[in-house]
């Protein structure tokens, strides 16, 4: 038996022809977290607030400016629920990472292809959701599948179709510019997380307690600006689309991107 840690997520069972990775389980977690967190929150709603509630209402309040800054009044609150959708998951899914538990710490046997049969390996249960380029790879999808609808839906075919031909020589260079937008936002994410995960778990195994417990801090601010990052990137992208139709987006989406 071996203890390894690849790159990718690592499958611990299939549900049907459906592989079910570490990754997976843990971002079942934070959706399940936030599912009652939201509950708690909104279960007992008041005009004056409880500091619970109160605490969700600044969280909120935080991200409606951040849309309504960047993207202007009209398309901010068009897309803040998907922002703060992204910010909170995110943010939530990062710092759950470094609790324990999670990484390199809980191992299931599980039986993998070998060249001489099968062989036993010990995988970590759960893994951080963000550690697992899928996930940031699906998210950074989402996030410019949405940007594109939104310039068809302002500028509509002719003006969406005209931006990227416009002028024609160029136009190579503005497709391979969109997906490249993809491609910066998951490998952002992803990198910083996996990254400050195998620090974390190499500096917990070579030095005492109070080195590492600084990296940890270190990594929770990080997550915090890596979901920030992600959220702002997603807004600047969807002003920049719509800003044929909105000056005012325009202008802010160029301002929030410098």
């Amino acid at each position: 038996m071996k203890i390894h840690a690849p790159l990718a997520a690592e499958t611990i069972f299939h549900l049907g022809p459906i592989p079910v990775t570490n990754s997976m389980l843990t971002s079942v977690l934070v959706v399940i977290l936030l599912l009652v967190l939201a509950w708690l929150a909104t279960r007992k709603m008041q005009l004056i607030p409880g500091r619970y509630q109160a605490m969700w209402e600044m969280v909120v309040e935080f991200l409606l400016d951040l849309s309504v800054d960047t993207a202007g009044k009209k398309v901010g609150r068009i897309v803040f629920p998907l922002i703060a959708t992204f910010f909170i998951f995110i943010l939530t899914a990062n710092w759950m990472g470094l609790l324990p538990g999670i990484g390199p710490s809980i191992y299931v046997e599980v039986a993998e292809a070998a060249e001489h049969g099968t062989e036993i390996v010990h995988v970590p249960l759960f893994r951080a959701a963000n550690a697992d380029l899928n996930m940031t790879a699906a998210m950074a999808l989402l996030s410019i599948t949405i940007v594109q609808i939104a310039g068809v839906a302002v500028n509509g075919v002719r003006g969406y179709l005209k931006h990227l031909a416009s002028p024609i020589l160029l136009t190579p260079v503005h497709i391979v510019s969109e997906l490249s937008h993809i491609i910066s936002l998951a490998a952002r994410l992803f990198g910083n997380i996996f990254g400050g995960e195998v620090l974390v778990t190499v500096m917990y195994s070579l030095v005492p307690v109070v080195v590492p417990a600084v990296f940890l801090g270190l990594e929770v601010l990080f997550g915090f600006i890596q979901a920030l990052i992600f959220s702002v990137l997603s807004i600047v992208y969807i002003a920049l689309a719509t800003a044929g139709g909105h000056e005012e987006s325009g202008e802010q989406a160029h301002a929030a991107a410098h």
